[in-house]
């Protein structure tokens, strides 16, 4: 069962909030960045740009763009206008495009804020890593590791936010091992990791074939939450990827037992896991399951799959009809082939020859010479001699059923009867 490539949510969010504009740091406020190689700026700004920009400021918190614009418009014109104002209304601008959804040209205000270097440090350090968060929304994930690394030199500091972020632009760069010390560092840093990052650095494990370490993250999160699916799925993947496929299987029908298995997803796999267990009979009960609960949606995938385990586990009947549905949904014909086959040794002739009719008129099979053979025989079990020498002849221009049509005709050139054969 092979597994495609995990999907990562997003981890952040680009805005900062917007709010009134200060002018001196409390002190007794906390330094949040003491190791800090930024010097704090000083920070000035006229008072007709100041109540402009709080103004606008709260308008954009508001959702108000179309009339915050012209009062952020009106102080980036401004030519006489301080460096501090400069940056914080290209920091409002920036708001206002991600919240439009404009991700380039948010990054472009951010950018410019940024280069005016006049907000206090709290502002500043927010800024690029705002900047660091937009990019990674627009995939833009070297970019936003060098945003982040200028934020760490800048600040002298590394957080658990932070960290995660980095891990989010790692793991789509396919740097797995980055991403999983940084997570793993993150995660020590908080006691309450984002869901989020458990995810990503489980999916970050899988990506390095380190499916034990993947296991055991989920196992962990299991042993808080026994009941939920998701992390069962998970953890059943994770099996089967490190070939342990008894693993994955205990683990799913525990979860049958539990009344976990619900969804069409859940049926599918449990029944793939019973085949590959060579336990065709199970497969095919829970095939039978989930359709009888309307669990298992009415796919060409599903049906064939149907008559696949039903093949194996020798019900004919139950194989028959899970091909009879694939049939018409298939794109060639070797779904009718395999029909045509089971039909065939039913007894069922008149109706196999129909299904063989098909497979070959669809075309793309991969017994062709064994679809004439078959359709011969169903022919000759029918009394149509003519028409089954003629599919004899057929399959004799095929090396895999040349031997067998030989033999067929030449009997019935001497007039002995061709009895039916056993399935293989």
């Amino acid at each position: 069962m092979k597994l495609s490539k995990w999907v990562i949510v997003a981890i952040c969010s680009a805005a900062i909030a917007c709010s009134t504009i200060a002018f001196a740091k409390d002190k007794k406020d906390e330094n949040k960045y003491p190791n800090a190689t930024r010097q704090e700026p000083k920070v000035s700004m006229s008072s007709g740009d100041q109540r402009a920009l709080n103004k606008a400021a709260n308008l954009v918190n508001e959702n108000k763009p179309d009339e915050a614009l012209p009062l952020i418009q009106k102080v980036i014109d401004n030519g006489s206008a301080s460096k501090y104002a400069q940056a914080f209304a290209h920091q409002l601008l920036a708001q206002i495009y991600w919240d439009q959804e404009k991700g380039a040209q948010s990054i472009d205000e951010y950018k410019k804020a940024i280069a005016f270097d006049a907000l206090p440090n709290d502002g500043q350090f927010q800024l690029v890593f705002a900047l660091a968060q937009t990019q990674i929304q627009e995939e833009k994930y070297q970019d936003a590791l060098a945003t982040l690394a200028e934020w760490e030199k800048l600040t002298g500091a590394q957080t658990a936010d932070e960290l995660a972020l980095k891990v989010n632009a790692y793991y789509r760069v396919d740097q797995f091992q980055p991403a999983v010390d940084a997570m793993k560092k993150a995660m020590s840093m908080t006691d309450k990791p984002n869901d989020s990052w458990t995810q990503i650095l489980m999916a970050s494990y899988f990506e390095l074939n380190q499916f034990d370490q993947a296991a055991e993250l989920i196992k962990a999160q299991l042993a808080k939450d026994p009941n939920n699916k998701k992390l069962i799925n998970q953890l059943a993947t994770v099996y089967i990827q490190g070939d342990k496929e008894q693993m994955a299987l205990d683990l799913m029908a525990k979860a049958k037992a539990q009344g976990l298995v619900t969804t069409n997803d859940d049926y599918v796999q449990l029944a793939k896991l019973y085949a590959q267990a060579d336990k065709p009979k199970d497969a095919a009960a829970t095939m039978k399951e989930g359709f009888a609960k309307g669990a298992l949606q009415p796919t060409y995938d599903n049906y064939k799959l149907q008559g696949d385990v039903c093949t194996q586990a020798e019900d004919d009947p139950c194989a028959i009809e899970g091909y009879g549905k694939a049939a018409p949904m298939s794109k060639d014909g070797n779904v009718d082939y395999q029909l045509g086959y089971l039909l065939y040794y039913s007894g069922k002739s008149n109706e196999a020859v129909q299904s063989l009719d098909k497979a070959i008129s669809r075309g793309g099979l991969r017994q062709e010479g064994e679809a004439y053979l078959l359709r011969g025989d169903a022919k000759n079990d029918l009394g149509q001699g003519a028409a089954a020498t003629a599919d004899w002849q057929k399959a004799a221009g095929y090396a895999s059923t040349k031997t067998m049509a030989e033999q067929r005709l030449k009997a019935a050139k001497s007039g002995v009867k061709i009895n039916r054969g056993k399935k293989k």
